[in-house]
């Protein structure tokens, strides 16, 4: 679309023009054709206003019942443009989807954005959630530098990518190479701590293996979460240097799974760990308060932009791979995001925040 010329350039187009300045050389300088130049001046010699009129251009060809029916469609579950078109031409209305979308997009002023999928929140959760939103609002981000955030996610071979990302420019698309899904994609679940500056070496769990509280003690804490705590080097890779530089004020996160608050862990964790979250602190049925979540995401991003994994054995590389070019920088953008999430679920009255 060609950005029209401002009352300043066509009014100083004019006055070059009337100075005697050659009609060329005026259409070069405020970057106009000489046609266009002819018609401002058309309109000075008779006194027209040089802006252009308002409303001028294509007219909707939506009337008034098509209108009606538009607007009340917004804020509306199910109404994509192509059900809006089909509801109005069972009404008697002939107007494509393209012109429903060109209506709300120009002159309701409205976007289409697809429904969140979340957790289903119950009251009693919903208080859990701001109790322990209402204890940390004024924690500032060095307090939530001292939390190890942990969990557990899986990936899966032949993973099919975000479908609002993936895109392929062609001329048509026959040209456009399919994207192949299995009906049973392997899967691999990990665990994997984060701090503000480091992570835990990601546990890939064995297939066929439940995380039990005695597989969750035993193998996850005693063999990853330990030997991560245990580290001396200040500096060095993402997967060298200290979870937190200040060991002895570690808070250790973990969600309410049976084998984190199975009274086995919940003893060895206070017995092994300078401070950790109880089963009854950290709030049920709330992933969006833990920015690892986010750290999955990400890692997926960086699966995403690999090969396809076609086995687990060339999947479980390509995480330990990823994993390592998580950046400090990145964890400490989500762990400095923390104060902002505990405010949104507040003023949210402890409903889901999103992602």
């Amino acid at each position: 679309m060609v950005k029209e010329a401002t009352l300043a350039v066509r009014t100083r187009a004019v006055c070059m023009i009337e100075a005697g300045i050659f009609i060329n050389k005026v259409a070069k300088v405020v970057g106009v054709s000489v046609r266009t130049i002819r018609r401002w001046l058309l309109r000075s010699k008779s006194g027209e206003p040089l802006q252009n009129r308002r409303g001028r251009g294509r007219k909707t060809s939506v009337t008034m019942v098509p209108k009606v029916v538009i607007a009340k469609t917004i804020g509306k579950k199910m109404k994509s443009t192509r059900v809006i078109s089909q509801n109005l031409k069972s009404k008697g209305f002939s107007i494509s989807h393209v012109t429903v979308h060109s209506y709300l997009r120009k002159n309701l002023k409205v976007r289409p954005y697809k429904p969140q999928v979340q957790p289903k929140l119950t009251e009693k959760q919903r208080t859990a959630r701001i109790k322990f939103c209402n204890e940390r609002k004024n924690w500032s981000i060095d307090s939530w530098r001292r939390v190890l955030f942990s969990d557990e996610s899986s990936f899966e071979v032949f993973h099919t990518p975000d479908k609002q990302n993936d895109r392929v420019w062609a001329k048509s698309s026959s040209n456009v190479p399919p994207t192949e899904k299995v009906k049973f994609p392997g899967k691999i679940m990990v665990w994997g701590v984060m701090s503000h500056r480091a992570l835990s070496h990601l546990h890939i769990i064995p297939k066929g293996q439940t995380v039990t509280s005695e597989y969750y003690v035993e193998v996850i804490l005693k063999q990853s979460l330990i030997p991560s705590m245990l580290r001396t080097r200040d500096s060095g890779t993402i997967l060298e240097r200290k979870l937190l530089l200040e060991r002895s004020k570690a808070i250790f996160q973990q969600d309410g799974a049976p084998a984190h608050t199975s009274k086995r862990s919940q003893e060895w964790l206070k017995n092994n760990m300078p401070g950790f979250w109880t089963k009854d602190i950290w709030p049920p049925n709330s992933p969006d308060l833990n920015p690892i979540e986010n750290l999955w995401a990400i890692l997926q991003t960086k699966l995403d932009s690999m090969e396809r994994a076609t086995n687990l054995k060339m999947l479980e590389k390509q995480l330990i791979l990823a994993w390592k070019e998580i950046s400090p920088e990145t964890l400490e953008k989500l762990i400095a995001g923390m104060p902002s999430r505990i405010n949104k679920c507040l003023k949210l009255n402890g409903d889901y925040i999103g992602k």
